[in-house]
């Protein structure tokens, strides 16, 4: 993961904004990180408790506090 020493494959996010009924934001874990073509530093995302369920997202949509805190996984 040579793109954002920071993050590696493993480590655990959730999601800042509670679901319904108030219930802890959805737990992901990162999978892999990489620039994409078009120069952007990327990490794909898999689901914690669904590993079915996958996404991509920027990192820096990643570590922006208002949308995801890291968690000890």
């Amino acid at each position: 993961m040579a793109n954002s020493p920071s993050i590696v494959a493993g480590q655990h996010y959730r999601e800042v904004q509670p679901r319904f009924l108030k219930r802890p934001g959805i737990e992901w874990i990162v999978e892999a990180a990489y620039t994409g073509t078009d120069g952007v530093a990327y990490v794909r995302l898999v689901n914690a408790t669904d590993r079915t369920m996958r996404k991509t997202l920027s990192v820096s949509v990643l570590t922006d506090r208002h949308r995801f805190q890291r968690v000890e996984g």
